[in-house]
């Protein structure tokens, strides 16, 4: 399994919010952001970060990621493109990635506890296409009417039936099965068409390419898409209010003995 990580995200939010570090790497529990993202997938055959050229330039990622894993290679991207998503970004390693080996492409900013080893059994024996792993249940960040992420609709044998960009199918979210930040595809060849597809026919949400939104077009042409969720406990720290709840709730935890 390849993994591919973009991270060309500004972090306008966390900026505003008084953050002086870049979002992957600020410290949660002892380390960067970023490695619990490397250690969710332990044993992948490579792993490739897109990151930004300026971003690069001070946290010298080009041998930051190397150190952590000799697996791992680094590709920037710089100006006018920055700001297009993480499909665009991962189309700027597509020289990287092998179009006959399954790949996983990764968000850089949760954490969860699940296994890398069930999972990729999972779509071996299943046969899919693509695949989504979603959390359900209660977080906290579920409790704010505006901080939804991506959505999915899916039949009994969990078979993608549609997905939304920030979105919840279900009124109460906690019901419904929302995006990781994780998405797999069968073949490197199969990411790189769909997400070239994806940008051609200009499927952007706020002028951003968004990986989630490249799943439809693989639904239309008749692909199964399958949604993987065995993820007993979830972390979401996309946003400054996602952290800082986070770590309000390992302090109450904390304090009462719980962790």
């Amino acid at each position: 399994m390849q993994v591919v990580i973009p991270m060309t995200g500004e972090g306008a939010r966390f900026k505003a919010a008084g953050y002086q570090t870049l979002k992957p790497m600020i410290t949660v529990g002892g380390k960067p952001i970023i490695e619990y993202v490397i250690d969710m997938f332990p044993g992948a055959d490579s792993y490739i970060f897109i990151c930004r050229e300026d971003h690069d330039q001070e946290y010298n990622f080009s041998t930051y990621f190397p150190s952590i894993s000799p697996k791992a290679k680094v590709v920037t991207v710089s100006e006018p493109y920055l700001k297009l998503g993480p499909v665009y970004a991962a189309l700027q390693a597509k020289h990287l990635i092998n179009d006959n080996e399954p790949v996983m492409l990764s968000y850089c900013d949760y954490f969860m506890d699940w296994d890398f080893n069930d999972f990729t059994q999972e779509v071996e024996r299943s046969g899919v296409d693509g695949s989504i792993v979603c959390y359900q249940g209660f977080h906290p960040h579920l409790l704010h009417e505006g901080n939804v992420y991506a959505g999915c609709r899916v039949n009994d044998q969990l078979e993608l039936l549609e997905i939304k960009e920030k979105f919840s199918f279900e009124q109460d979210k906690t019901l419904g099965q929302h995006s990781v930040g994780a998405y797999y595809f069968r073949l490197g060849s199969l990411m790189k068409q769909y997400f070239k597809a994806t940008m051609d026919y200009g499927e952007a949400l706020n002028g951003e390419y968004y990986i989630s939104l490249v799943y439809p077009l693989l639904l239309a042409d008749g692909l199964k898409v399958g949604v993987y969720n065995k993820v007993p406990h979830f972390c979401q720290w996309g946003t400054p209010q996602d952290l800082e709840e986070f770590l309000y709730w390992q302090s109450i935890f904390k304090e009462h003995n719980y962790a």
